[in-house]
């Protein structure tokens, strides 16, 4: 764990505001409540592809109760190019505004077509009944490898595919084709003597947080607007509106309410540009719920892949070569996560050939949105799975074989970027000493699997102010939704930095008018990045306060010290005052103390605190039945430094959990006609208690030399090497080699019966 040489950092520490959110005093977007608030409610496609004909809404806009109806007619036009609020209109923009309301076509089951602000909720139901909508149902696709062919029905006319060679001539459902090359693949791949090579499938999942989409709107009559969103980002939900409904950015102010899980499903513009629309026609404010029906048909998913990976060695174990062609189903928008996926789960292994082909391809279904290490858990799967075989095929243990070849500092990404201080070499080391490894498994159809997971922090910038109140207690003021807790560990750095209790900090979350821009609470950046914010302007406080000391003892600023509270002149300890008298002088004569912090860590040719993982899983199969059950689960990662261990371990908890799901039960299930058929949480079967067995936790901690504290990101990492884990699990304990997910029972079965089948 620590080395202890923090006073408060690194020592369990509950939630600040847990007692806020088990009595019910946290607000989130379903709290919210205005004078005068209408209710919103939207329609939705049944179809998963057409052309919208006409959409006729006189009927439910004379509806008694009715007080706004909208529909893409309200909408301002935009095209890539045209200037607008926040720079040119960009392709996201463009296709973004038809995502979260449908313009020419409805693209997928659920898509938004209009929606209607009423003064309740039965008469919204009643309205959006009375709009008439003519549709011309066209063909759909759903299969991503199907949608890449040039027979297939187009989404986008306007989608052209993008490449290192440049834009192609004709539209196509291939947004982007990504290649990536290192060394000469053919030599790497003949200098093998043994090769695996294997295709891999994965299907769409959903974030499954607890708290549905709610957010409200309220378009003043003087042009300006007040959002409260339940979003990971205040500032991109702001410049969002102000670009697509083309209000001035100055205007628009929006509040963060609580988060009742997100995980990447709350970065982009959802239910509040329809309460913004809504709310400018009403001119009453606006609030839109969604269903959790509404969420699962109509908000962004994890995306799909179809994979095929490659890969060869020498007798001695030596990885020559990697290869893989990845299909990224980003559902009826470009712009599925192929990067991010690809420059971190190929860097678990060093080689000095590669060649990746990795491709964004458009499907009717709902647009993909980032979802934790996003990319990462079905790509992992596919690299985890043939790094097990090719270890087997050369008579090596997987562990001896992963630490041969595993990434170490200095090694290159894929696309080119350094690994600066990644660990995984001393993690495996942590994982061979541990009895989750040691210890032998016994019983029949029991197999244990491995799994590596990796993640780098992408950049961005955070902001804070640090004010002092009378008391010598601090208000920390920052501009980044609290996921996970970062209330307390942010507190625990202040505390730390400015030697007082976490007690003495009150961590504020404020709107896009108090503090300066930051980026949004994703990504892992918000610990890393945000701390490194609340540093500097807990020490430009201090550095005011030893000014003030200065000028009453008549010495210079240089020659007073801080420490234990109390400041005091060098070598004279008679010379000396504390923290709460400097404090008191503030609001009594010397003047008001405040200081602001801005960090902005941008990657430059380098990967941001690189945190490596491993999982280790005990499984038990029944061949009759293929259900799987998790005998022991334990997680290993290298945090840099566990601001709050308690939290770290949720994190990796909660990140494993998830990847269970994934792995074992999650998918959406379409029917012929694109519909989404289990769109409740009692058919979306998310892991439960029953599922799940105690995941153990073990904390590594390898200073990252590029943060102030240490500090590495810890919540993407630990999704990604479940699902790779679990089928290395499953082969072990019944020789069946899993290609597809979720790996439910008859996927098990069937693959047992397959693998049976070839032996015989």
């Amino acid at each position: 764990m620590t080395s202890g040489k923090h006073r408060v950092i690194g020592k369990d520490t509950p939630k600040t505001d847990g007692i806020d959110k088990v009595t019910g005093r946290a607000i989130f977007g379903a709290d919210v409540y205005l004078p005068g608030m209408q209710v919103g409610k939207v329609l939705r496609s049944p179809h998963a592809h057409a052309v919208i004909k006409s959409i006729d809404t006189q009927k439910a806009e004379t509806l008694p109760g009715v007080k706004a109806v909208v529909t893409s007619a309200d909408l301002p036009t935009l095209s890539p190019g045209d200037p607008g609020r926040q720079g040119a209109i960009t392709d996201r923009d463009f296709y973004l505004t038809r995502e979260f309301l449908a313009r020419e076509k409805a693209l997928f089951h659920g898509h938004a077509v209009a929606a209607v602000a009423a003064i309740d909720e039965s008469i919204a139901e009643e309205a959006l009944g009375l709009i008439n909508v003519e549709y011309e149902v066209l063909p759909h696709v759903l299969e991503p490898e199907v949608a890449m062919k040039g027979d297939a029905p187009l989404l986008h006319e306007t989608l052209y595919t993008r490449s290192q060679r440049g834009t192609s001539d004709e539209a196509s459902n291939l947004a982007e084709h990504w290649e990536l090359n290192r060394g000469d693949i053919e030599r790497g791949f003949a200098e093998a003597d043994s090769i695996v090579e294997d295709s891999f499938s994965t299907q769409v999942v959903h974030h499954g947080y607890v708290e549905p989409d709610s957010e409200t709107a309220y378009a003043h009559p003087d042009g300006t607007v007040e959002v409260w969103a339940n979003t990971q980002s205040i500032y991109s939900t702001r410049s969002d509106i102000a670009q697509l409904l083309d209000i001035p950015l100055g205007d628009i102010t929006v509040n963060p309410t609580e988060l009742g899980g997100a995980f990447g499903g709350k970065e982009t513009l959802r239910a509040s540009g329809l309460c913004v629309l809504l709310s400018k026609k009403a001119l009453l404010p606006v609030q839109v719920r969604f269903s959790r029906e509404e969420v699962l048909r109509g908000t962004g998913p994890g995306n799909a892949i179809r994979s095929t990976v490659k890969i060869g060695a020498r007798s001695d174990g030596t990885i020559t070569a990697i290869q893989a062609r990845i299909v990224f189903d980003a559902g009826a928008f470009p712009g599925a996560p192929l990067r991010s996926a690809i420059r971190r789960v190929f860097s678990h292994y060093r080689t000095p050939n590669m060649k990746i082909d990795a491709y964004d391809v458009v499907t009717n279904k709902p647009h993909v949105a980032a979802y934790r290490a996003p990319g990462a858990t079905p790509t992992a799967f596919s690299v985890e799975s043939v790094v097990d075989d090719l270890a087997r095929s050369l008579s090596i243990d997987p562990m001896e074989f992963r630490l041969r070849n595993v990434s170490r500092p200095g090694d290159p990404m894929p696309d080119g970027d350094l690994l600066t201080s990644v660990n995984f070499t001393e993690v495996l080391n942590r994982v061979k000493l541990h009895d989750c490894w040691t210890t032998p498994l016994e019983g029949k159809n029991r197999g244990r699997g491995l799994a590596l997971g990796m993640w780098t922090m992408p950049g961005g910038t955070a902001s804070c102010h640090v004010n002092l109140n009378g008391d010598g207690s601090v208000t920390l003021v920052l501009g980044t939704p609290d996921l996970s807790g970062t209330r307390t560990s942010l507190g625990l750095v202040a505390a730390e930095a400015l030697g007082l209790a976490l007690s003495d900090v009150k961590v504020t979350i404020a709107n896009t008018d108090a503090v300066a821009y930051s980026d949004a609470s994703a990504g892992d950046r918000i610990t890393y990045i945000a701390s490194i914010a609340v540093g500097r302007a807990c020490a430009s406080l201090i550095e005011s306060m030893k000014a003030r000391v200065a000028s009453e003892f008549d010495t210079s600023p240089e020659h007073i010290g801080y420490r234990d509270g109390r400041f005091a002149a060098s070598g004279v300890p008679e010379m000396s005052v504390s923290w709460e008298a400097m404090a008191l002088r503030s609001v009594r004569g010397d003047g008001a103390l405040s200081a602001s912090g801005v960090a902005s860590e941008i990657p430059d040719g380098a990967a941001i605190a690189p945190n490596a993982t491993a999982h280790v899983v005990d499984v038990e199969v029944d061949p009759e039945t293929g259900k799987v059950d998790l005998l022991r689960y334990t997680t290993f990662q290298d945090a840099g430094l566990a601001v709050n261990p308690a939290q770290v371990e949720g994190q990796m908890q909660g990140g494993a959990t998830q990847g269970i799901g994934w792995a074992l039960s999650e998918e959406y299930d379409y029917d012929e006609d694109g519909r989404l058929q289990n769109a409740t949480l009692l058919d979306y079967r998310l892991p439960t208690s029953m599922d799940v067995p105690f995941i153990d936790t073990e904390i590594i901690e390898i200073p990252s030399e590029a943060h102030p504290l240490g500090i590495r990101a810890v919540g993407q990492a630990p999704i990604v090497p479940p699902a790779g884990a679990i089928a290395n699990a499953i082969y072990n304990a019944v020789g069946a080699r899993m290609r597809q997910l979720p790996m439910k029972p008859e996927t098990v079965y069937l693959a047992i019966r397959d693998s049976e089948g070839q032996q015989a």
